[in-house]
């Protein structure tokens, strides 16, 4: 592991802690808003500067609206996003749906596409998980039916993630009953404006409704929207699971951990602070060692991606260490709070409190979107450990 940086790297590096600091939209930021989907849209201050800089979608090539950004770049860029407290470009669109038509679709779906994912004008959401096709997602049962030059969709989507904001959504669909359940499946790109389409928003926990129920009734969808071919869809759902991992969100657990000691420190608890409890503060210490692992293991693949080396199955592994530390943190953050940490949505606490309330809500979601980790344990199993997959 090489921690120096080239002066390039350096300089660039500077050129990004600048243009942030002298354009970020601070007055703007939400602290209680962690998921956050609403907050990208197409009316997002930020997310409008980013697309007009062509630093928006940071990981593309610049013929299609991106950055041109090298890797070492692109990980040079999110870090010092992260470390201005500013929102990492992220979405559907642009982590996802973008890099598969870069590896799958036709080039009249990328010039209708691209540019305008790359310019935040178009919002995408993904229409994967149904009501009995969650994990197992081969069994999903949305179904089209090719008549001429169009698909006829029907059937039911859940957990639709930001679709009261989204233009279109990527879906996957059974265009074939027999044969093995994956070799049933197609890919279609679908208008959220199409007759028959409709969306309920479900209420969580945290009080918004980030999530939907995605209803399609006999929407009619043109046969060139297809990406790749007929019932091979399968190849594009798994590819395109890769991208969501890679295109995670970026959370600085020490930065939470500070948060965390701060909190402690301003609670009471036997005559002084829950900071002065013995086993509270070795909690804390293990957690802040597991964030340091996590980090130096950040540094590790960052430097076999400067030097031209594909990651390798880090990623797993890092998916589910962070989301599983970053769980532990919120949980002792509401020990430390107290009964205060029953106060639901009462912004009357102090915003870093309660901003550890609503984020602890989101938070346990992290173990299960990008691929939950009881699958992403497997992989591992098989892939990293050559254990038997039956």
């Amino acid at each position: 592991m090489d921690m120096r940086e080239p002066a390039e790297i350096v300089s660039f590096r500077k050129e990004v802690r600048d243009w942030v600091k002298a354009n970020y939209p601070y007055e703007k930021a939400d602290p209680y808003n962690y998921a956050g989907h609403e907050r990208h849209g197409k009316d997002s201050v930020w997310f409008g500067k980013l697309g007009r800089k062509g630093w928006l979608a940071f990981r593309w090539p610049v013929e299609w609206g991106g950055s041109g950004f090298t890797p070492p770049q692109q990980l040079v860029y999110v870090d010092e996003l992260v470390k201005a407290g500013a929102d990492v470009p992220r979405g559907f669109g642009i982590t996802m749906i973008g890099p598969l038509l870069f590896q799958f679709g036709t080039d009249a779906q990328k010039r209708r596409f691209l540019p305008a994912i790359a310019r935040n004008e178009e919002i995408w959401c993904q229409g994967y998980s149904e009501p009995n096709a969650g994990s197992d997602l081969a069994s999903l049962q949305t179904k089209a039916e090719l008549r001429g030059d169009h698909f006829l969709v029907n059937g039911q989507k859940i957990w639709t993630s930001g679709a009261g904001i989204a233009d279109w959504i990527f879906c996957l669909v059974r265009t074939r009953s027999e044969g093995k359940r994956q070799q049933g499946i197609s890919f279609l790109l679908i208008d959220m404006k199409s007759p028959g389409l409709s969306i309920k928003p479900i209420k969580q926990i945290d009080g918004g409704s980030g999530f939907y129920e995605t209803h399609f009734d006999e929407v009619k969808v043109p046969a060139d929207q297809i990406v790749g071919k007929i019932n091979e869809g399968w190849t594009m759902a798994k590819a395109l699971l890769g991208h969501e991992r890679a295109g995670a969100s970026h959370i600085d657990l020490g930065q939470l951990a500070q948060r965390i000691r701060t909190i402690a420190r301003q609670h009471a608890l036997d005559g002084g602070t829950v900071m002065d409890d013995s086993e509270f503060r070795m909690r804390l210490a293990g957690l802040e060692m597991d964030a340091d692992c996590m980090q130096y293991t950040r540094y590790r693949l960052n430097t076999a991606v400067m030097q031209g080396k594909a990651p390798g199955h880090e990623s797993s592994i890092m998916k589910v260490f962070q989301s599983e530390t970053l769980q532990k943190m919120f949980d002792l953050g509401l020990e430390a709070m107290g009964p205060d940490a029953m106060a639901w949505y009462d912004k009357r606490l102090p915003p870093e409190e309660y901003a550890v309330v609503m984020q602890m809500c989101y938070g346990r979601a992290t173990s299960i979107f990008s691929g939950s980790n009881e699958i992403q344990r497997n992989i591992m199993a098989k892939r990293v450990l050559g254990l038997p997959g039956d």
